[in-house]
């Protein structure tokens, strides 16, 4: 479920540069990258970096957002790309589904049957995509160290850009949260044409 999700994130979260709190970013630029079959660029206006790992056949962003934060930590996004109609894969990664009035939380996910989790359901969109998200409690561990996590889809044409988020709060300090921050990011992703990328029909599992 979302243990397997996040798994390829969990190990990004390290050590903390130790000039995490004096640093502000204020300039935004524009960060392009592909991955597979989906060729993109979002705003940045944290001083991150997004990578392509073509081993893993993922893209990876990752900033201090808010570094004076009581509790500062590095956010991480992965990226990967599938099919548009791939509703299975978009049910596992976002655990979300298509409805008359949208975009949802699928039910067949599995999502909400976590108790006390949280779970909600944030609509996203783009220039020429739509898409959504969802945002989950940790229910487990230590109640100081739990966070909420984020997994999203992006449905571009016949792609999906599909990724998650290790984690955008501490529980016990949810007004430093930076999932605003992460969907305005998401919210500024435009999909750039790229002959030579593979068909989207060639999109396929890793």
């Amino acid at each position: 479920m979302i243990k397997q999700i996040l798994v390829g994130c969990a190990i990004c979260n390290l050590a903390m540069p130790s000039w995490a709190n004096s640093i502000v970013h204020t300039e935004t630029v524009k960060r392009e990258v592909s991955v597979k079959a989906c060729h993109f660029r979002m705003s940045d206006p944290y001083g991150g970096t997004l990578t392509e790992n073509a081993d893993e056949k993922l893209a990876n962003y990752n900033a201090i957002i808010n570094p004076k934060a009581r509790r500062p930590f590095e956010t991480w996004i992965s990226f990967s790309c599938w099919g548009a109609t791939d509703t299975s894969v978009i049910s596992r990664l976002a655990g979300m589904r298509m409805t008359d009035k949208g975009w949802a939380i699928d039910p067949q996910s599995g999502y909400m049957s976590f108790k006390k989790a949280h779970t909600t359901f944030h609509s996203l969109h783009g220039e020429d995509w739509m898409g959504g998200g969802v945002s989950m409690d940790d229910i487990n561990g230590d109640e100081v160290r739990r966070t909420r996590a984020y997994t999203f889809c992006i449905i571009h044409d016949q792609i999906s850009l599909c990724g998650a988020v290790r984690y955008v709060a501490y529980l016990q300090h949810l007004n430093e949260s930076v999932l605003p921050q992460v969907i305005k990011m998401l919210n500024s992703i435009e999909f750039v044409d790229d002959p030579s990328a593979a068909s989207a029909h060639s999109v396929s599992s890793p």
